[in-house]
């Protein structure tokens, strides 16, 4: 009888061990907000909010974050999901604002003047992705002390609406715009790919 309670016993640890540690893998965090403000006079404005806090033990650094819009992109450059986006003056949380419209601008503006004088919206969908420090998968350490494996290029997309015909912000008469958004989630990689 007591070799049997001890088998009982050790089956039921080697069943438990696997489930508990399954349970511990964390499959996606989000780490911020990808936002489509608006457009006022033929600028359209866009916003990258990435924001760590809670969720990580150190701000996670990326060789850049690129935004694609209609056929046009722009990068950010080495940044952190820290504050200041990990550049001086380390005050004000990790905000890119990016915008675009008519030469000089590097992005293409989300709205044009129709024949009426008003803006259309002509942006089916809009993508912001997020290169890591080396292009390939990397680990970090999340806040309750697990390690997070993610993927070194992640790409996240704010696509219109179903039954819409193009990105919708939601602008009032007076131009004050709410904004179509979409958050920023970096889902796990497989563990054995990531580099230290």
């Amino acid at each position: 009888m007591g070799k049997k309670l001890v088998l009982v016993a050790c089956l039921a640890i080697a069943i438990w061990l696997p489930v508990s540690q399954a349970n511990a893998h964390t499959p996606s965090i989000t780490i911020g907000e990808f936002k489509y403000v608006g457009t006022v006079s033929g600028v359209s404005s866009y916003e990258v909010h990435l924001d760590t806090t809670n969720i990580t033990i150190e701000p996670i650094s990326f060789s850049n974050v690129i935004l694609f819009v209609k056929g046009t992109k722009q990068g950010s450059g080495p940044i952190t999901t820290g504050l200041g986006c990990g550049l001086p003056p380390f005050e004000a949380p990790c905000d890119l604002r990016f915008e675009g419209g008519p030469s000089p601008f590097t992005l293409a503006p989300c709205a044009k003047l129709n024949q009426e004088q008003e803006l259309t919206q002509t942006c089916i969908s809009i993508a912001v992705q997020l290169v890591s420090s080396t292009g390939k998968n990397f680990s970090f350490a999340l806040a309750n002390g697990n390690k997070f494996c993610a993927y070194g290029i992640n790409n996240v997309f704010l696509p219109s609406k179903p039954g819409q015909a193009a990105l919708e912000p939601r602008c009032n008469a007076q131009e004050f715009c709410k904004g179509a958004s979409v958050p920023i989630v970096l889902h796990a990689a497989p563990a054995k790919s990531c580099t230290q």
